[in-house]
């Protein structure tokens, strides 16, 4: 899970001077509801959240847009001085963001780090670009079963469910010494992966295996498999998780097990897949499952995805993050929490509804504070997400240590719940 995002308050609207006098970013932070109304004259909301916008104004080149980021900061009154010294801070607002300018990737690790030992945690960066976000969804996400409907076909998936599987590829990831996006180990884990669901797919003319290259924004890719719907092709149903790790006390080769975060979902996607092979699941609309690349350095790899989607047209119903479900705290039972931040409630209630139906554990609904996840990216397009998480206010603060291990998180029944969510929702929102 990521930790490094912002913006801003109170009503601005100027030329904000960026480095040096000949670097502008034209912006206009502002309320809400005077967005609203810049817009209605051409210009562009990037970025939305407590009732402050930032919006680009017209005339603005996206060179102007390189190397931002939205730093997340509800404990922080005042800008802190770290802060000064590893970026240009652009605008602060006390207890919620500071929007900066990082120049030097170092520097973004640094501030990562800086966070995470002020008591911040899971490092709140978003890499902020000039591309426009939609305001509001308009989407439903409707399933093509209903999902009042009882499919046997699920009951009999959910029933194989298996916690040895998903442990032991937990395992086998954590064991890695790091998944850093720009390390050699970070950089191998596409390949790693497809090696893996190819293995699985043997026989399947309909699923695909390939990467997703980010250029110069990440040396790691990003990985799809896709199984191509057999009515509905262009429709596609998304399952997410980020395939990178981080130890914010150390640089690019320091360990960085990431079980929870985030060989879990990673895993958790794996053991989803291998019972919609080993069932014959040939689905009416197109399922992807998507490998995210560089989350921990600001949502970089679905972020760019996100954006090729929506500039290509293509037409994303329903998208769903998994990114940490392997930890609750002692004596805790099992529970699956809707994070509510940029994602649709409706949505929330509906794969509610499928886990009363199918998976007997409890769930709920709760806001994250200081983080997020790759589901940011797709709401930012307009997309219809969701992001079951384990509970944001317990959450396991081991993460982007060397101590993020299964020694130290092992709530395997809780990670199947989280497994026949997913199979219940791939199955109903892309139909069989």
């Amino acid at each position: 899970m990521n930790r490094l995002l912002l913006i801003t308050s109170a009503i601005v609207s100027a030329m904000v001077l960026m480095g040096n006098a000949h670097e502008r970013m034209p912006v206009s932070v502002v309320s809400t509801s005077v967005a609203t109304s810049l817009m209605e004259q051409g210009n562009k909301l990037i970025f939305e959240e407590n009732g402050v916008s930032i919006v680009r104004l017209a005339g603005s080149d996206d060179s102007d847009f390189d190397n931002l980021y939205v730093v997340r900061m509800p404990h922080k009154s005042e800008v802190p001085l770290f802060a000064e010294t590893l970026g240009k801070v652009i605008h602060f607002e006390p207890y919620q963001f500071a929007l900066m300018r990082i120049d030097e990737p170092q520097k973004v690790e640094e501030l990562s780090q800086r966070m995470h030992l002020e008591g911040t945690a899971c490092g709140a960066m978003m890499r902020l670009g000039g591309d426009a976000m939609v305001q509001n969804v308009t989407a439903v996400g409707e399933p093509i079963v209903p999902v009042t409907t009882d499919l046997a076909e699920v009951r009999t998936m959910i029933n194989q469910v298996s916690a040895d599987r998903i442990s032991t590829m937990i395992g086998e990831l954590s064991s890695i010494t790091t998944r850093h996006h720009s390390s050699p180990t970070g950089k191998a884990m596409a390949s790693l992966l497809k090696e893996k669901y190819l293995a699985v797919a043997i026989g399947r003319s309909d699923v695909t295996v390939e990467f997703f290259d980010h250029g110069s924004k990440t040396p790691q890719n990003s990985i799809i498999v896709r199984i191509i719907g057999k009515t509905l092709p262009d429709e596609i149903v998304i399952l997410g998780s980020h395939i990178d790790s981080v130890n914010m006390m150390g640089g690019s080769s320091s360990r960085s097990p990431g079980a929870d975060d985030n060989a879990s979902g990673t895993s958790t996607n794996f053991e989803i897949f291998r019972l919609l092979m080993a069932n014959g699941i040939h689905p009416d609309r197109t399922i992807e499952i998507h490998g995210y690349a560089a989350e921990e350095m600001g949502l970089v790899g679905s972020q760019d995805m996100a954006q090729k989607y929506k500039a290509a047209g293509k037409n994303v119903v329903t998208m769903v993050q998994h990114d940490m479900n392997l930890f609750k705290a002692a004596g805790a039972p099992d529970k699956i929490w809707f994070v509510t931040n940029n994602t649709l409630d409706t949505f929330n209630t509906a794969l509610g509804a499928l886990i009363d139906q199918y998976v007997g554990v409890q769930w709920g609904k709760k806001a994250l504070s200081g983080g997020d996840s790759d589901h940011t990216s797709w709401r930012r397009q307009g997309y219809v997400t969701s992001f079951p998480f384990e509970d944001p206010a317990s959450y396991n603060h081991k993460i982007h240590t060397e101590n993020d291990t299964l020694a130290n998180a092992n709530a395997m029944t809780q990670v199947v719940a989280f497994a026949k969510l997913g199979l219940a929702y791939l199955t109903h929102y892309a139909g069989i």
